[in-house]
């Protein structure tokens, strides 16, 4: 389905490449779920779990697929404007409401950052990305993306807790983690993770009873501690932290066999 959301890291273009390395699986988990780009394009499973610890991130899911419609008609009637973006920043006691205002902050702020405030995310070119034409779209992509969320756990906890309980051999996991901090990635996440964080997160995936596919950029710390895992890259460009986009490598660590198709690096 076309991008429900903007948000940092997630992975849209990346989406069709790592559900072909998916193996069979009865049980599929997503720790960190972002805006939902690979969950919301793969097939069904028979147990679904996604997660978040951003509480107005995982309402805004929660409300797409308890009540859609009325989230539907909020948005449906929200104009794209700098008033509208500025006022997405303050929590709303009413929970769709606040989905909605959690929508416009990711589709009216540049980058989708839910950290601090970014700059409101307007065109200046014609041929440039049709911001407000999306938006007008949003009221189709969340009906899409309603049905798919019908029989998926919402849960809003720590990641690697989660992983920690889902350690079966039947779960999928697919693990997007925030970025590890860079020269070329700033804080952009509401909650990003330390070096420690990221290490044992690392710990608990190796520990993992069943597959894992884990994205991320490429990184010494993950390879050093991967190193008998797979590895799949792509180039992909970013312009989250620069105006001028910069090439980055985006590598997929799989500790399986990946598909014969597909060429490595």
């Amino acid at each position: 389905m076309k991008r429900i959301l903007n948000y940092p890291g997630s992975k849209w273009r990346m989406s069709d490449l790592i559900i072909s390395q998916m193996p069979k699986h009865k049980a599929y988990l997503e720790p960190f779920m972002g805006s939902l780009a690979v969950f919301l394009n793969k097939p069904r499973v028979t147990l679904e779990t996604i997660n978040d610890i951003d509480a107005r991130l995982v309402n805004l899911f929660r409300v797409m697929r308890d009540d859609p419609e009325k989230l539907q008609y909020l948005i449906y009637h929200t104009l794209y404007s700098r008033e509208e973006f500025i006022r997405s920043n303050e929590i709303a006691v009413d929970p769709v409401e606040d989905a909605r205002r959690m929508a416009v902050r990711l589709w009216f702020g540049v980058g989708g950052k839910t950290v601090a405030m970014p700059g409101f995310r307007k065109n200046i070119s014609w041929n440039g990305p049709y911001t407000a034409y999306e938006w007008t779209d949003m009221f189709n992509r969340i009906g899409y993306a309603a049905a798919r969320l019908k029989n998926a756990q919402i849960e809003c906890k720590d990641g690697i807790q989660l992983i920690k309980e889902h350690n079966e051999p039947d779960t999928l996991i697919y693990c997007d983690p925030p970025y590890i901090a860079s020269s070329l990635v700033s804080d952009h996440y509401e909650n990003g993770f330390t070096n420690h964080q990221h290490e044992e997160l690392l710990t608990t995936l190796i520990n993992h009873q069943g597959k894992v596919i884990l994205s991320g950029y490429d990184s010494e710390l993950y390879n050093d501690r991967l190193k008998d895992w797979n590895v799949i890259k792509q180039q992909t460009k970013v312009g989250i932290t620069t105006k001028k986009k910069s090439n980055r490598t985006e590598v997929l660590w799989l500790n399986y066999e990946p598909n014969e198709q597909i060429n490595l690096f």
